[in-house]
């Protein structure tokens, strides 16, 4: 069982440094080229969300002990999106206030921010990426997986990261290009044991240039430091690659190098040589097929990275694996954006990009969903583990619908001990989350039923094993609603939502239904 430190999201220095690092981030950039913000073009959007919904069950207890209430919100946000020749800065942000009629005492105020910048200090030579979020996400697989903030459960905190990464760019003619960058960033959980991690990069490579046509070439070199986690861990990774040239459209290729983890593995491996070998075909501007398989200290490798596009619709099919944790899954960026899916695909009868946007985010969130389209729960764990993970989604457009679908398979298996989790777990139950499984995906219909009216339909489905348990649970959420916009700046939306939950262990299971109505005004 979920231990009572899941109840709270501990005040940590992380909440304070959040907004300090991005306002510093951004006085860096106006201070250093203040001609760069001057020149860019600026779109300052603000925005209300009004939500009320009723819920049966919104404590997502078991069959038996289920509450009802009404919940309502007052969501103020804004968006800042900045397009300059050097500058580029996307920024979405959302103060979500839930009030419960029958529970005061849990009305609480969440914050969810999205931002990213891109700035040419100096011109082909000098860059800064950067960027910050904060969401909210489910803890654990053996609790409640609420869909969206208005459930009230143990099991459910914020996340809030941030990185910031200057580096250099230089190209030696024709003969080779280089890259030298530094990467610093932060992770704040909220809950015990996983508060709060910091990381420092340092990569290096080297790459060939349009001299070699037939055999290309790269030098790479990658250092890591992540603090946060227990004692410190470096990663070291050394790799060269090949790159053959068979014809314009086919080419083989070939990596090796070695890789070496300072923490102490469960397997007895964390250290040792690697190499892979594949291809990638490109038979046109809109397919590309990249594959490869070979052996690392952890055992065989395989990687697949395959997309296709046609003007109706976008294809994809992902495998990696590699050795990981969950605080950098956080970092990186999502394989396929839901926003950037359905807003290239929809055939939008608003205008105004930024209020699309706004409307596509709407949608997101109505229906459950997050930025990854497909999105495995990243549990909350200080372990380092193996990640084998396979994702694959298709988006459909048509004159009056978009259809789309994603599933994935994930599976974890531990590197590092259990009882790194006992902060989280109890000192008791720290081997439950060592090896995870989750299988599952969702699908999502919209139907254009007038110019200014939308149907949607959605499902999502997640089936989670805890192996060294046992224990297996089926959750299940399917949505409808209808969405309209009623005038140029304001839309509503009206949706049903239903959900269940089955397991094989006892207490475990529940089921909602609630019923949500919403209005986005923007200014």
């Amino acid at each position: 069982m979920v231990t009572a430190i899941m109840t709270k999201v501990a005040k940590n220095n992380g909440f304070y440094k959040l907004p300090y690092t991005i306002i510093r981030t951004a006085a860096i950039i106006i201070l250093i080229c203040p001609a760069y913000s001057a020149a860019a073009e600026w779109k300052i959007v603000p925005r209300l969300n009004l939500i009320e919904t009723y819920t049966d069950n919104v404590t997502l207890a078991a069959r038996g002990s289920e509450k009802s209430d009404f919940i309502t919100q007052i969501n103020p946000g804004i968006s800042l999106i900045g397009t300059g020749a050097r500058l580029k800065v996307n920024a979405n942000y959302t103060m979500q206030n839930l009030f419960y009629a029958n529970g005061s005492d849990s009305n609480r105020t969440v914050h969810q921010l999205r931002a990213g910048e891109n700035a040419e200090l100096i011109k082909n030579f000098l860059f800064l990426d950067s960027n910050a979020n904060i969401s909210q996400q489910n803890i654990s697989l053996l609790g409640p997986l609420a869909t969206t903030n208005e459930n009230i459960t143990n099991n459910r905190t914020t996340i809030k990261t941030y990185s910031i990464s200057p580096y250099i760019r230089h190209n030696f003619s024709n003969f080779a290009s280089t890259q030298a960058r530094y990467t610093h960033n932060a992770v704040y959980t909220g809950v015990g044991g996983l508060s709060s991690s910091q990381s420092d990069n340092i990569l290096l490579s080297l790459t060939s240039g349009s001299a070699f046509r037939t055999l290309g070439w790269g030098l790479n070199y990658n250092k890591q430091k992540i603090d946060g986690l227990g004692p410190s861990v470096v990663n070291e990774r050394y790799m060269g690659n090949l790159r053959y040239r068979v014809s314009s459209k086919f080419s083989l290729t070939g990596t090796g190098g070695y890789q070496k983890f300072s923490y102490t593995s469960i397997t007895g491996n964390s250290a040792g040589s690697f190499w892979t070998t594949g291809f990638v075909w490109t038979p046109s501007d809109r397919t590309n097929i990249a594959a490869n398989t070979g052996k690392a200290f952890f055992g065989t490798t395989y990687m697949l990275r395959a997309s296709h596009r046609t003007r109706r619709s976008a294809w994809s099919l992902n495998y990696n694996q590699n050795i990981t944790t969950t605080r950098d899954q956080f970092v990186i960026p999502a394989t396929v954006d839901t926003a950037n899916f359905l807003d290239q695909l929809w055939t939008s009868n608003i205008p105004d990009p930024v209020m699309r946007q706004q409307t596509v985010d709407a949608f997101i969130r109505d229906n459950g969903l997050s930025a990854s389209i497909f999105d495995p729960i990243n549990v909350l764990t200080n372990q380092f583990f193996l990640q084998k993970r396979l994702q694959g989604s298709v988006a459909l457009s048509g004159a009056r619908s978009t259809l789309v679908f994603s599933i994935f398979h994930m599976l974890r298996e531990a590197q590092t001990q259990g009882d790194a989790n006992s902060a989280l777990f109890g000192i008791n139950n720290f081997t439950l989350n060592n090896d995870t499984k989750q299988i599952g995906g969702n699908a999502l219909w919209s139907w254009k039923i007038s110019p200014r009216t939308n149907a949607n339909i959605g499902a999502i489905y997640i089936k989670s094993n805890i192996l060294a348990t046992g224990q297996e649970d089926e959750t299940k959420t399917f949505r409808v609603g209808l969405t309209r916009q009623i005038q140029p700046k304001l839309n509503g939306a009206v949706n049903f939502r239903h959900t269940e939950r089955t397991s094989n262990q006892i207490g475990s299971e529940y089921r909602e239904n609630a019923i949500v109505a919403s209005l986005l005004m923007s200014f």
